[in-house]
């Protein structure tokens, strides 16, 4: 049988999960609806989706380390035989691996990259890679994978300019070296400080690779022209995430709240439970410092924390009640539609998916001004007159991260303005959703870029000036 188009092969830590799971999978489905021959490798794979293949790293280690991992599969998940089987995994599978992490070094052995280009059977024409942390990619093997084929890679976060860390807060040692790291817990933790000699291998590795990098936002963009890959872009493009307009729209808020069992007469806050723990991204300090200010008004509202089930949780003066919704995504868009605003205070992020899901919704939001999360909200105007003849209505409003009072005084001015006054950002919030972050158009762009990499005739070579 003649394969269909070029072969595509997206590249992620696991085909279901988060936000960047999720747009892993939807541009590998479009490339695939589009007539290409397209696969998604991944280090675990959780669904059944015949063109997604797990990396074969634990089919190319050892026969000690593959008997290791079987003895421990066999061993009951709790108790003592848990904990046995814990230590087989991991101190007698491996036990350099082991040691090495245990210094803090990054792990990069995994065997089964180097079989991530012909995972479809036949070579790739390009490469799209995501989140290369995880646990399942040998980035030593980079240099020579991106100079064999056209390699596209979409950042989500800043690992790759850093020396362990994800996100580095307030952290500006990614610029100059790392070491001395203050966020050793920060995804993906570490048990001990290597990050200075960490940042120095990922920095000669990149310096041999060759990427055409694609990122959410203009402060990823900026982020990573100053750091450790710049000398590895061959072009770098800011394609802003988009969402399913058809499906995250709004609808009446009242109905929403009856159909939810919510009052619907009362004003409603919607926010993640995230923000209700410790070490986390979210910043639940300025978050529970808001609630324990905010006036009666905001005091008085609904408050729902979407997330795990549990009990109320009682903050100041105001009284969240947990939702859980699981897998229900229909539940989620009617949590949004419902909601007054969607409350998204963060320490550390990229472009959450949840903001343009709560603006596409016709939802304003009220968030802290960290990482790109400025760029997707037009914010402005909560204590004045609102022209929405003259398109001047904000879609929500940025704080300064950390400033609890801030965060108070702008909950109280949602919930003390009329319902009017709501529904016109609301309208504004929808719009600007259908302006920019609309996920056709997101799609469309990275496919052009995929078929435009897999036309060229070879990969750029190191050195040449990144265009922008």
């Amino acid at each position: 049988m003649t394969p269909r188009g070029r072969t595509f092969v997206t590249v992620n830590s696991a085909d279901n999960g988060g936000g960047a799971e999720r747009i892993a999978r939807q541009l590998h489905e479009n490339y695939l609806a589009n007539g290409e021959d397209a696969w998604l490798a991944v280090g675990i794979r959780r669904g059944d989706d015949a063109r997604t293949v797990e990396v074969p790293n634990r089919a190319r280690r050892s026969p000690w380390t593959r008997g290791c991992l079987r003895v421990a599969d066999a061993l009951p998940a709790g108790g003592a035989a848990g904990r046995l089987g814990r230590a087989v995994r991991e101190r007698m599978a491996s036990p350099r691996r082991w040691r090495a992490r245990q210094r803090g070094e990054e792990d990069f052995d995994f065997p089964g990259t180097s079989a991530i280009p012909t995972i479809g059977g036949r070579p790739a024409a390009a490469l799209h890679l995501h989140n290369l942390h995880g646990g399942y990619f040998d980035l030593r093997q980079l240099p020579a994978m991106t100079g064999a084929t056209p390699t596209l890679i979409s950042l989500h976060d800043a690992w790759l300019t850093t020396g362990h860390c994800s996100h580095g807060f307030d952290c500006e040692r990614w610029e100059t070296g790392c070491g001395a790291c203050p966020y050793l817990w920060s995804y993906p933790a570490t048990p001990r400080d290597d990050t200075a000699r960490n940042w120095v291998r990922k920095r000669e590795l990149l310096s041999r690779s060759r990427l055409s990098v694609g990122v959410p936002c203009e402060w990823l963009a900026d982020r990573v022209r100053r750091s450790i890959l710049a000398p590895a872009v061959r072009e770098l493009r800011v394609i802003p995430y988009g969402v399913d307009l058809d499906f995250y729209t709004p609808s009446d808020r009242r109905a929403a709240r009856i159909a939810l069992g919510l009052d619907p007469d009362r004003p409603m806050f919607l926010c993640h439970d995230n923000c209700l723990r410790e070490r986390t991204f979210k910043d639940g300090a300025q978050f529970r410092g808001a609630l324990e200010r905010v006036g009666a008004a905001a005091a008085g509202a609904q408050w729902i924390a979407l997330g795990a089930p549990g009990d109320d949780v009682r903050l100041g003066n105001v009284t969240l009640r947990r939702f859980s919704a699981g897998a229900d995504d229909a539940t989620v868009v009617r949590l949004l539609q419902a909601a007054d605003a969607y409350v998204h205070p963060a320490r550390a992020d990229t472009s959450p998916l949840s903001v343009l899901e709560a603006l596409a919704c016709g939802t304003p939001v009220v968030a802290t001004a960290v990482g790109g999360i400025p760029e997707q909200l037009k914010s402005g105007g909560l204590a004045g007159a609102i022209d929405t003849a003259r398109g001047a209505a904000p879609t929500g409003a940025v704080v300064p991260g950390g400033d609890a009072g801030a965060l108070a005084a702008v909950l109280d001015a949602f919930a003390q303005r009329e319902g009017a006054w709501r529904a016109a950002l609301g309208h504004e919030a929808r719009r600007d959703a259908e302006r920019r972050f609309d996920r056709r158009r997101h799609e469309r762009d990275y496919l052009e870029w995929m078929r435009s990499l897999a036309a060229e005739p070879a990969n750029g070579a190191a050195g040449t000036e990144p265009r922008t």
